[in-house]
C-alpha cells in the first residue's frame, strides 16, 4: 500500500515535468500564423494525396496516365481552395465524379466514395468553408452529395443500399468537417476582433494617461506662473506709492506693466478653470515643495516601505523657486511609487542635495531577486522628464549595476531665463 501511495504521489511531479517540457512546443505552435501555415500544409496534403490516390484508383482497370491526371486535378483543388474556393470546389467535384464514373464497374464495396476520395473532398470542402460564408459552403456540400447520389443511382441501381450508405458516410463526415472549419473561422474572427479591441483600449489608455499627466503638469505650472503674475501686478501697481520721485514716463510704464499683468492673469485664471474642471477645489490647495518631501518619505515608511531620506541640515531650501520645489517633489513621489510598485520589498534611498545653483535629486531602490524594471516606456518616467524640462533641468534613469533602479535629476534652484515655459 505504501508503494502504491508513493507512486500516486510521484505522478503529479512526472506530469508537471511532461507539461513543462511540452510548454515550448505549445508556445511555438501558438505563435504560428494560420495564413502562413495553411498554404504549405495544403500543398503537402495535396502531394501526399496524389501519391496515395493514384495507385488506388488506377488499380482496377483505369489507365495510369488518366488516373494520374484526374487525381492531380482532384488533389490539387485542396491548396487551390485557399485562394479561389468557388473555382476549386466545382473542379474537385468534377474530378471526383469522373473517378466514380470510371470505377463504377469494379464491383468495389466502397463506392462511390472510397476513403481516399472522402479525405480529399472533405479537405476541399473544409478549405472552402474557411474562405467563404456558411451558405456558400453548404451549397457546395449539397451539390456534391446530391450529384454523387444521382450518379450512384444511375450507374449501380441494383446496389442502392450500399451506395446510399457510402454517400451518407461522405455527407456526414464532410458536413462535420465544414462545421469544424466554420467554428475555427469564427474563433479566428472573434480572436482577431478581441486583439483589435484590446489594442484600441491600450492606445486609448496610453493617450489618456499622457493627457492626464500633461494636464496636471500644465495646471501646476500655471499655478506657479499665476502666483508670480499676481506679485508683479501688485508691485507694479503700488510702485509709484512705495517709491517717491518717479517721473511721469516711469509711472506710466509701471501702470502699463500692471495692466498687462492683470490681463495675463485674467487669461491665466480662465485657463486654470478649464484645466481644473471638477478638480478645481483640490487644485486651490498649496502645491507641495522640497519641505514636504520629508512627510512624503514618512508616509511611505509608515506604509511598510524600507525607505531613508538624506538631505542637508539647516535652511537649505531658502531661495528655491516654487516650480523647482514642486518638480523635485513630484519626481521623488513618482520614483518612490515606481519602486514600491515594481520592486516591492526593496530598500529605497532618497537623497536631496544642493550643489551650487542646482538641486540634485536621487531615488535608488535595491534589487529584489527579480529582473530590474526598465521603465523607459512608462508614463511616470515620461512625466518626470517633461517636468524637469519645464523647470530647466534634466532627469536620468535606468537599472543599476546591482540590479536595482535609479532616478537622478538635476534642477536649477530657480528657473533660469530662457528655460521652457
Amino acid at each position: 500500500m505504501a508503494a502504491g501511495t508513493d507512486s500516486l504521489q510521484a505522478r503529479p511531479g512526472a506530469f508537471a515535468r511532461v507539461v513543462a517540457g511540452a510548454a515550448p512546443a505549445v508556445r511555438w505552435i501558438g505563435r504560428l500564423r494560420g495564413d502562413r501555415v495553411l498554404p504549405g500544409a495544403a500543398l503537402l496534403a495535396a502531394v501526399v494525396l496524389v501519391l496515395v490516390e493514384t495507385p488506388l484508383v488506377a488499380a482496377p482497370r483505369l489507365p495510369l496516365p488518366l488516373a494520374f491526371v484526374i487525381v492531380i486535378v482532384h488533389a490539387g483543388a485542396v491548396p487551390m481552395a485557399l485562394r479561389i474556393p468557388n473555382v476549386a470546389a466545382p473542379l474537385s467535384l468534377a474530378a471526383a465524379l469522373a473517378l466514380q464514373w470510371l470505377t463504377a464497374d469494379t464491383g468495389s464495396m466502397l463506392w462511390p466514395w472510397s476513403p481516399v476520395l472522402i479525405v480529399t473532398q472533405c479537405l476541399v470542402l473544409g478549405a472552402v468553408a474557411s474562405r467563404t460564408t456558411l451558405p456558400v459552403a453548404l451549397l457546395h456540400w449539397l451539390i456534391a452529395v446530391v450529384l454523387s447520389a444521382v450518379l450512384a443511382g444511375l450507374l449501380r441501381p441494383a446496389s442502392g443500399a450500399e451506395t446510399s450508405a457510402d454517400v451518407a458516410v461522405f455527407g456526414s463526415i464532410s458536413a462535420a468537417l465544414i462545421v469544424v472549419a466554420l467554428l475555427l473561422l469564427q474563433w479566428r474572427r472573434v480572436r482577431s476582433e478581441l486583439v483589435h479591441e484590446r489594442r484600441i483600449a491600450a492606445e486609448e489608455a496610453e493617450r489618456r494617461l499622457v493627457a492626464e499627466e500633461r494636464t496636471r503638469i500644465a495646471r501646476e505650472l500655471h499655478d506657479v506662473v499665476a502666483h508670480s503674475l499676481s506679485i508683479i501686478t501688485v508691485q507694479s501697481s503700488t510702485a509709484r506709492f512705495r517709491h517717491q520721485g518717479f517721473s511721469p514716463e516711469a509711472a506710466d510704464e509701471f501702470d502699463r506693466i500692471a495692466a498687462q499683468s492683470r490681463e495675463a492673469l485674467d487669461e491665466m485664471r480662465g485657463l486654470l478653470r478649464v484645466l481644473r474642471g471638477s478638480e478645481e477645489d483640490a487644485a486651490r490647495r498649496p502645491q507641495p515643495g522640497l519641505d514636504d518631501v520629508e512627510e512624503l518619505v514618512a508616509q511611505a515608511h509608515r506604509a511598510g516601505t524600507s525607505i531613508v531620506l538624506e538631505q542637508p541640515s539647516g535652511p537649505w531650501t531658502v531661495g528655491v523657486g516654487p516650480l523647482t520645489g514642486l518638480t523635485a517633489y513630484r519626481i521623488v513621489q513618482e520614483a518612490t511609487s515606481n519602486a514600491i510598485r515594481h520592486a516591492p520589498g526593496a530598500d529605497v534611498a532618497v537623497a536631496l542635495t544642493r550643489i551650487g545653483d542646482d538641486i540634485a535629486v536621487s531615488v535608488v531602490n535595491t534589487a529584489t531577486g527579480e529582473p530590474a524594471v526598465d521603465g523607459r516606456a512608462g508614463h511616470g518616467l515620461v512625466g518626470m522628464t517633461e517636468r524637469a524640462a519645464i523647470a530647466g533641468g534634466t532627469v536620468r534613469f535606468g537599472p543599476t549595476e546591482e540590479g536595482g533602479f535609479a532616478v537622478e535629476a538635476r534642477l536649477p534652484v530657480f528657473v533660469r531665463s530662457g528655460a521652457p515655459a
